[in-house]
């Protein structure tokens, strides 16, 4: 070793030396500091006008405030004893003065009360450390941190009502329990159970084992609450799309857990679990040990480690596929090196589903592995009741009003997402049924009927979101207003469904937005941050997998296609795919735009066609009940040409539908209730052979319908001669759908029951004939759910006429 490198390592060491004096001075300092000097050091720094003068409150009032402010902020710290304030309560009292000065330093801060209980349970642990007693020292630093906990995710944002203040409601009031499929791992043969006792409301508990077997074998699905299969599994990965609800989810364990109302495998009788939320962006230095939880979860390392040491601790660990770039390799191999140090720790982790089709998600070895769920409509509904009601709380309503207005905005929403395919389909994640919620509400409780104008709306909640994000200071993204976004979004989605794809590595979207930054005035080289300061938020654009980017729904991406090429009026490349299935739905959109020329659409679809009646017809059917205006002569000639074959007047022409597929689907839905009897029936029949499943609830009114077929009706390959009741139609269409539709099946589950006895014969039938097991089962479910239905009622009148003779008598 050289004399010159000797030196410098000395240099370097006494620098090292005499910085860590420094600090070791600082913080000498820092503790013989009074509480009270702490407080006033940090109101100095504030303007001591507090809010600004255009609140119209008199000086003496402002200062009044200020200085009952610092009293009570005093107080607090002296409940906390004759210990010296830590930095990191230095920072937070800090930021809580900074909050509290923009508010004019108000009477009515909760904040404050929250930091004087803070304080005064800190004494508790405090007091217990002084004296050496550790039980005591955890026992009061647990239930301070449950409070903390509760206090921190015990609410959740109501987002988009567009208030002066980010409105938050009780978790009781607005959250709905989320479900997963269970692990497979969980999955045995139902064990038997108990038909008799408490059933759904309306369910006969009358029906036979067998048939009741039946049904529990069709409805014992692979489908449990986030909640309960914690509780039979402590080692769960949760894997979720964008915006599916993983962070409330957890949120909602802790607050949970807080209360000790959550149940986990690994529970040590009468002690609850400790929760410790553990978002994976905020581990600094990727080490989920000890320290590094406690400093994403707000606690103390020594708190942590021994929860995790008595086997209380519960982790739930948010995000594992956003952790930093820099970091993203190191997050596993900690968190299972902790784990096999703790193994009786209990830890749910969260993430997005892997990008590779195929591809397993990254946990430590040991994880169940369950997939969130989609909401039900069931689900969907309770979803829309809570928000309406959080809503109109948030208004500060007397709650009887409150509900009363919620309940009438929720009926009306309730209602127009049953109607609407567009919106059902939408709305079976928190985050778009979220959006749908927002836009009912701010468009006077309605929603619009046009598809464009609904998903212009539904966008511009997002962007909305979007743009109230708190990006940092300089934002590429920022630097874009909502006209420049949706332009630069519409040309990469654009790009992306003339390759056909719906999803993207982050190398190719930075590509793209790359290509188009300089038409809208800004550097190629801003693409990348702003992929990167998308990437962990819910919008219209989301990372779907880790390292893989698409639109939050396919809807978007069509829609935004459909803009850009209405913009560009590339009419002919709309034309040109007018066979492929893949821009049927980017066809009909683009005729809905203000300024598109929908006339020019429709006719150069009825020409594509010539003199038959094909895909360019259906579309152009389709075109003109998107279209805002089309002339009374186009309108004239698409009904007479549909008119030749809707409704199908022979084997042929309903062959030629058939063949169509989906692509008929809604031409036949709207003819639905035109026309005789036979009419119906051979459109039913048409749209059971397509499987066209947004005709469901369409049909489901026919289901108790005994109107029955006098003349032929055409089918496939033949007249139907053999008399029909609409009810036996819709029968019909129920055995197609519920083959390869499981939402299909509970739909025409919970009608069965009002069916009329024409349909149940026509399913027994099929069901003699099925040779699929699966199938039989769904089929004897419906058949078992109707005969019980129509068993209570039976039962009911039976027990009804002896009343009557005695009354009579």
């Amino acid at each position: 070793m050289t004399a010159a490198v000797r030196q410098a390592k000395t240099g370097a060491a006494r620098g090292k030396a005499a910085a860590g004096a420094k600090r070791q001075a600082r913080v000498k300092a820092a503790a013989a500091e009074s509480p009270e000097a702490v407080l006033d050091r940090i109101l100095a720094e504030m303007p001591e006008s507090g809010a600004p003068a255009s609140d119209g409150l008199p000086e003496v009032v402002r200062k009044n405030r200020r200085q009952r402010a610092r009293r009570r902020l005093l107080d607090a710290l002296k409940a906390r004893g004759p210990y010296p304030v830590p930095e990191g309560l230095r920072g937070e009292l800090r930021a809580l003065v900074e909050r509290w000065a923009q508010k004019g330093f108000e009477d009515a801060f909760p904040e404050a009360d929250a930091f004087e209980i803070r304080c005064a349970e800190e004494r508790a642990v405090l007091d217990a450390a002084a004296r050496g007693d550790e039980e005591a020292r955890f026992a009061a630093a647990e239930r301070a941190y449950r409070r903390e906990v509760e206090a921190r995710y015990g609410q959740i944002e109501i987002r988009g009502l567009q208030l002066s203040a980010r409105v938050r409601q009780d978790l009781e009031i607005a959250y709905v329990p989320l479900h997963v499929e269970e692990p497979p791992e969980a999955l045995r043969p139902a064990k038997p159970r108990k038909t008799g006792g408490k059933g759904a409301k309306g369910e006969a508990t009358t029906m036979t084992a067998k048939a009741a077997g039946a049904m529990l074998r069709v409805l014992e699905r692979p489908r449990v609450l986030a909640t309960d299969a914690l509780a039979n599994h402590p080692r769960l990965l949760i894997v979720g799309e964008p915006g599916s609800g993983k962070s409330t989810l957890l949120a909602y364990m802790a607050t949970r857990a807080a209360r000790g109302e959550l149940a986990i495998s690994t529970s040590i009788p009468g002690l609850a679990p400790i929760p410790f939320l553990v978002p994976v962006r905020a581990l600094q230095e990727a080490e989920a040990g000890p320290e590094g939880i406690a400093g994403a979860a707000g606690t103390e390392p020594w708190f942590v480690e021994t929860a995790l040491r008595r086997g209380r601790a519960l982790l739930l660990v948010d995000g594992l596929d956003e952790a930093r770039t820099d970091v993203a390799g190191k997050v596993l191999p900690t968190l299972a090196v902790t784990l096999d140090a703790y193994p009786g720790t209990s830890v749910v982790v969260t993430t997005r589903p892997a990008a590779a089709p195929g591809k397993d998600e990254a946990a430590p070895k040991g994880f169940a592995r369950a997939r969130l769920l989609p909401m039900t409509r069931e689900e969907v509904g309770v979803f829309i009741d809570r928000w309406c009601l959080a809503a109109e709380l948030s208004l500060n309503k007397p709650r009887a009003q409150a509900q009363v207005d919620a309940r009438a905005a929720a009926d009306d929403l309730q209602e127009r997402v049953r109607a609407s395919r567009a919106i059902e389909k939408l709305a079976e994640t928190p985050l778009l049924c979220s959006v749908i919620c927002v836009v009912h509400r701010f468009l006077g409780q309605r929603i619009p009927e046009r598809r464009v104008a609904l998903y212009e709306a539904i966008t511009n909640v997002l962007l909305y979101e979007w743009d109230r994000a708190k990006f940092a200071e300089g934002a590429a993204i920022g630097k874009l207003d909502a006209h420049a976004k949706r332009a630069l979004l519409a040309r990469l989605a654009l790009s992306m469904h003339r390759a056909r794809v719906a999803e993207l590595p982050a190398e190719e979207v930075i590509k793209r937005l790359a290509a188009h930054l300089p038409d809208l005035g800004r550097p190629e080289d801003e693409a990348a941050g702003i992929v990167a300061e998308i990437r962990d938020r819910n919008g219209v654009l989301v990372e779907r997998a880790p390292g893989s980017f698409a639109f939050s729904h396919l809807t978007f991406q069509e829609y935004l296609a459909a803009m850009e090429l209405v913009n560009a009026h590339a009419y002919e490349e709309l034309l040109r795919n007018y066979k492929d299935k893949w821009w049927h739905e980017v066809i009909v959109l683009s005729a809905g735009f203000p300024g598109a020329h929908a006339d020019r659409i429709i006719r150069g679809l009825l020409e594509r066609d010539a003199e038959k009646v094909a895909e360019g017809s259906m579309l152009a059917a389709q075109c003109a009940e998107t279209a805002i205006e089309v002339k009374q002569p186009l309108r004239k000639e698409i009904e007479k040409r549909v008119a030749t074959m809707v409704p199908p007047a022979s084997p042929t022409e309903f062959e030629t539908l058939y063949n169509l597929g989906e692509v008929a689907g809604p031409v036949l839905l709207r003819w639905l209730d035109k026309g005789k009897t036979e009419d119906k029936a051979s459109i039913i029949f048409a749209l059971a052979y397509i499987r066209y499943e947004p005709a469901t609830r369409a049909i489901l009114k026919f289901l108790k319908d005994p109107t029955q077929t006098s003349h032929p009706f055409a089918v496939f390959a033949t007249m139907e001669d053999q008399p029909y009741t609409l009810a036996m139609c819709a029968a019909v269409y129920a055995k197609c759908l519920i083959e390869y539709s499981e939402k299909a099946f509970f739909i025409f589950f919970d009608a069965i029951p009002s069916a009329d006895p024409s349909a149940i014969q026509l399913l027994r039938g099929f069901k003699k004939i099925e040779k699929d097991a699966q199938e039989r089962d769904k089929l004897e479910a419906l058949i078992a759910r109707a005969e019980a239905a129509h068993a209570k009622v039976s039962s009911a009148s039976a027990a009804r006429s002896p009343r009557r003779a005695a009354r009579s008598g």
